[in-house]
C-alpha cells in the first residue's frame, strides 16, 4: 500500500515533468494564431470549400450542362438541378443549381465526377448562415453576381 502511494506520487510527478517540457519546448516558436479578421489565413492548395460553378472562359456562361450527374451522385442528395433547352439543336442551359450547405458533407464526389468539369471548390472560407433557409444557395445567381 505505502509503494502504490509513492509509485503514484513519482508517476504524477514525471507527467507533469513531461507536460512542462512540452510547454518549454513549444514556448519559444513563432505563435500559428493569425489576427483575423485583420490578417487573411494562407489556405492549403487542397482546401475544400463550398462548391462554385465555373464559368466558360469564351462565353462568360456557367460550364453546366445540367446533366444532373452530381445531384445523382450526392450521398446527402443536397443538389437540384434544372436546364432549359431553347431549341432541339441548342445546347442545354442552366435554369437553376440549388444546393443545401447545412447538409453537405463537403465529400467532393460532385466536383469529381461532373463531366463537363463545371464544378469547384472555392477558396472562400468566411461565409456564415444566420439561419437555415439560407444555407440553400442557388449557384447559378451566385455566379452572376461575381465579377468576371
Amino acid at each position: 500500500m505505502l509503494w502504490t502511494y509513492i509509485r503514484e506520487i513519482f508517476s504524477g510527478a514525471w507527467s507533469l515533468i513531461a507536460g512542462l517540457g512540452v510547454t518549454i519546448r513549444y514556448m519559444f516558436h513563432r505563435p500559428v494564431t493569425v489576427q483575423y479578421p485583420r490578417q487573411a489565413l494562407e489556405l492549403p492548395a487542397a482546401y475544400r470549400g463550398h462548391i462554385e460553378l465555373k464559368r466558360s472562359e469564351q462565353t462568360g456562361q456557367p460550364l453546366c450542362v445540367a446533366c444532373g450527374e452530381c445531384a445523382r451522385t450526392c450521398p446527402s442528395a443536397v443538389i437540384k438541378v434544372r436546364g432549359v433547352k431553347d431549341q432541339a439543336a441548342d445546347r442545354t442551359r442552366l435554369r437553376f443549381f440549388y444546393i443545401d450547405y447545412s447538409r453537405c458533407s463537403f465529400c467532393g464526389l460532385c466536383v469529381q465526377y461532373c463531366p463537363e468539369g463545371a464544378l469547384a471548390f472555392s477558396f472562400e472560407y468566411e461565409q456564415a448562415f444566420t439561419s437555415r433557409y439560407q444555407t440553400v444557395v442557388d449557384l447559378v445567381a451566385r455566379l452572376e453576381r461575381s465579377p468576371g
